[in-house]
């Protein structure tokens, strides 16, 4: 299918930065699919095939006219485009005026110079965006209060809504293992003895804390190492033809992390249930 966009921007380079750029981000941020150099075009593609795709594909055609854009050759191309379009189709060009007058425009297209225009003298990039919307997608225009178009043209909308996630996530954090995120998965009130108590929280990755010896999440390089327990091996009791491999912590932070005793029926068997126990935390 056919890429559409509601407007293609036809501009002179020189007025990206004051102008051009700030009206294409604008649009964008009311909700507008715009076709902009900077926006549509990718390292490799062909300038004029994908300018004619983009001067074929839109609704309207915002043509910035400024003494920079009078007489260079892509604008020019553009333009030529954009009125054929306006003269044989159901298709509206939106002049711009950039710091040239009327004479100037009527000098350079007398078709151009008697279409309304907005004249960026009077209005910035953001005021030009909004005034464009209500022309391109009254629907969207009439649906907003003005002082709502003007926070989402400046971003500041998008500015508050970034401040309002930052505090979710604050919010969240508190429900999350702080070194890889996993969430919190139980929280329980805890009495150790008569003198010691308090409330346990544990996470899906295995990470606890709050107990008398906090257990590290996998991720942390605290996370205790497989040689930071002693694995002694001996004959069952009950049955001298099975084994036990019993992993006795080494450190503090192996003390916090237990591994269930392995069985087997040689000792190679048993260390290895363990072994296997200990990956298994690891990939948690």
């Amino acid at each position: 299918m056919t890429r559409t966009w509601d407007v293609f921007i036809c501009h002179a380079s020189e007025d990206k930065a004051a102008f051009v750029r700030p009206l294409a981000d604008a649009l964008r941020r009311l909700g507008l699919d715009v076709w902009y150099d900077d926006f549509s075009l990718s390292v490799g593609d062909s300038l004029s095939r994908e300018i004619d795709r983009g001067i074929a594909g839109a609704r309207f055609g915002i043509v910035v006219v400024s003494t920079a854009f009078i007489g260079k050759k892509w604008p020019d191309h553009e333009l030529r485009g954009l009125v054929n379009r306006d003269v044989e189709e159901d298709f509206r060009i939106l002049p711009v005026w950039h710091g040239v007058t009327k004479d100037a425009v009527r000098a350079f297209s007398p078709s151009l110079s008697d279409k309304m225009a907005i004249d960026t003298r009077k209005d910035d990039a953001q005021e030009t965006s909004i005034k464009v919307l209500r022309v391109v997608r009254p629907d969207l225009y009439e649906s907003h209060p003005r002082a709502e178009l003007e926070r989402l043209a400046s971003g500041e909308a998008i500015t508050d809504l970034q401040s309002e996630i930052e505090e979710l996530r604050t919010q969240l954090s508190e429900y999350q293992c702080p070194r890889c995120g996993a969430a919190m998965i139980g929280r329980e009130y805890i009495e150790y003895d008569e003198r010691s108590s308090g409330e346990v929280e544990t996470f899906a990755c295995g990470y606890s804390r709050g107990g008398w010896l906090d257990r590290p999440c996998p991720t942390d390089p605290k996370f205790p190492k497989l040689d930071d327990y002693d694995l002694d091996v001996t004959p069952e009791k009950s049955n001298p033809a099975r084994f036990v491999c019993y992993p006795k912590p080494k450190t503090k932070m192996a003390r916090a992390v237990h591994l269930s005793v392995g069985m087997g029926r040689t000792k190679d068997e048993a260390r290895a249930s363990v072994v296997e126990h200990y990956q298994s935390l690891r990939k948690r």
